[in-house]
């Protein structure tokens, strides 16, 4: 985590500051900007030695108003110093426990906006409940549409850890939701004492400051009076493939080059096919198999590396392929909506297969060389991602139709001289 200076303006340039714990010496310091971050330079207050952790505490007063700076030892003009990471403004409590608060996101207003195929409003007073998750226990949870907030309110004191976990989870729901980097603005904390704490910093972006969204763009939105069963399914899935849900926060995040992008998209296309496949037949049926079968029995005087092989043989012939189960995964969404998001099923099949085995196997491919279908298959991912884990969620019929058409305009017309999209 981190304090990107950008996020806060010191009230002077100048901090008086006491340690809490080794490593430092009461002092003073000067406040200096090393890209983009802040640094507390003061000649001979920190050391650092080798195995030591190099996290130091400190408290200090900033503008009358008590505040605990939490960072890492820096080197700095031949001097250490620190780095600062993190700011809590309003107490000094290191180990505090806090019981409700409120973080802002870009784009969570749009988010928050109600359409008319999102069915039936979410009332203004319907409770919502985020589930526990990763030790974080269930919270209580505010979301009023127009506005960038979230409250989460703890069944009792907890630390800020906790809150942090289930803001994680909603952040990369909300980056789903919005196919756009959803930066985390402010966090303000309440004490089991009451005290309002606002801290900085903990962050692992920097906003990014992306041009909002019109509701309709949204893939999914918090109005409807379903987001709770959503709600629900999106943090049990962030339990069970956790992976996957940070691959597509990272491709909206830090996007890479279009092939590491690629590689990405479809290990998370991967992943979610296997965690959804449903029971079916293998390829060949017994009878089709057993003369298969017979000739391998029939092989006498093998080593024990041919006799591994057979064996992998013989389980091949009753295994899944991987295509049957990106199969299975196309056929959880409806054809029409397929035709809706402009994206033929059966072209996307055959290049992201091909795309994915020389990604496997390491193999030497002309697709690497095709920028434009790199492209395409990327694009084409993430709106297959996109409308199989809306299903998964349970988001409803017309919600997701509006999703599909969306998507469609937005990426199909890059791409008119591939067959992927329609």
């Amino acid at each position: 985590m981190a304090l990107f200076s950008e996020h806060f303006q010191w009230p002077s340039t100048l901090v008086e500051f006491e340690s809490i714990g080794g490593g430092a010496r009461d002092g003073t310091a000067e406040v200096v900007e090393r890209g983009g971050r802040w640094i507390l330079k003061s000649p001979r207050s920190f050391s650092y030695a080798t195995g030591q952790p190099g996290v130091r505490v400190l408290t200090a007063s900033l503008d009358g108003t008590p505040t605990l700076i939490r960072g890492t030892v820096f080197g700095i003009d031949g001097d250490l110093g620190l780095r600062v990471d993190e700011l809590r403004v309003g107490s000094t409590v290191d180990d505090a426990q806090y019981t409700t608060v409120t973080a802002t996101f870009e784009h969570l207003a749009s988010a928050c906006s109600y359409r008319h195929e999102d069915g039936a409003a979410r009332g203004p007073s319907q409770a919502l409940l985020f589930p526990e998750v990763d030790g974080a226990p269930q919270m209580e949870v505010t979301l009023r549409g127009g506005e960038n907030s979230i409250t989460l309110v703890a069944p009792e004191p907890v630390p800020l850890e906790d809150f942090e976990t289930q803001l994680a989870v909603f952040q990369t729901m909300l980056t789903f939701a919005a196919d756009l980097p959803c930066g985390q603005l402010t966090l303000i904390a309440t004490e089991a004492s009451g005290q309002t704490v606002n801290v900085f910093g903990r962050d692992k972006y920097a906003p990014f400051e992306r041009s909002t969204r019109a509701p309709v763009e949204y893939s999914l939105r918090f109005a409807g009076d379903w987001i709770q069963h959503t709600i629900e399914r999106w943090w049990a899935a962030y339990s069970e493939w956790k992976p996957v849900l940070y691959i597509l926060a990272g491709l909206r995040y830090q996007p890479g080059y279009v092939d590491a992008d690629v590689i990405l998209s479809s290990a998370a296309i991967e992943s979610v096919a296997t965690a959804l496949q449903l029971h079916e037949a293998p390829r060949l049926s017994s009878d089709e198999s057993r003369p298969i079968l017979e000739a391998l029995e029939s092989l006498t005087g093998l080593d024990h590396a041919q006799k591994e092989a057979v064996a992998q043989l013989k389980g091949d012939l009753g295994r899944t392929t991987f295509r049957s189960k990106v199969e299975q995964l196309i056929r959880q969404v409806d054809d029409d909506v397929w035709q809706r998001a402009r994206v033929s099923v059966k072209e996307w099949t055959k290049q992201f297969l091909k795309a994915r085995n020389a990604i496997a196997h390491a193999a030497s491919s002309g697709i690497w060389e095709d920028g434009v279908l790199l492209r395409g298959i990327r694009d084409a991912n993430w709106i297959v991602l996109t409308l199989v884990i809306l299903t998964h969620v349970g988001i409803p019929d017309a919600a997701i139709d509006r999703a599909a058409e969306r998507l469609g305009t937005r990426y199909g017309p890059r791409y008119r001289d591939i067959e992927i999209f329609t």
